[in-house]
């Protein structure tokens, strides 16, 4: 497994809350713990969380990626898709960014 996309639904929409997220699942897991977390700073990741006015999008390419995707430029593509998607922060190896909700468009 190099890549996965994923959802979470406690940030609801907030970018801050979903970069935190990110963050704890690549955080390096405590093997003795008897309930592991963290652990996939290894693997590259799209990470999902819709709230009522946004649908927050985060990017994390770990170091031994980025020569084959540019975290910036995966971001982009995916907001690109529908109207009024931003990038808000990016950086080599985690980018942000939103998709904002059109209930009469269809958009989530």
């Amino acid at each position: 497994l190099q890549f996965f996309c994923t959802s979470v639904d406690e940030p609801e929409g907030d970018i801050s809350l979903l970069v935190e997220s990110v963050k704890a699942m690549n955080a390096k897991s405590d093997p003795s713990e008897e309930e592991r977390k963290g652990g996939s700073g290894h693997i590259g990741k799209m990470v999902f969380s819709a709230g009522v006015d946004q649908l927050a999008i985060v990017a994390y390419v770990p170091e031994e990626k980025q020569a084959d995707l540019v975290c910036e430029e995966w971001l982009q593509k995916v907001v690109s898709l529908h109207p009024g998607g931003t990038v808000s922060s990016t950086a080599k190896d985690l980018c942000a960014g939103c998709i904002p909700t059109n209930a009469d468009k269809g958009v989530f």
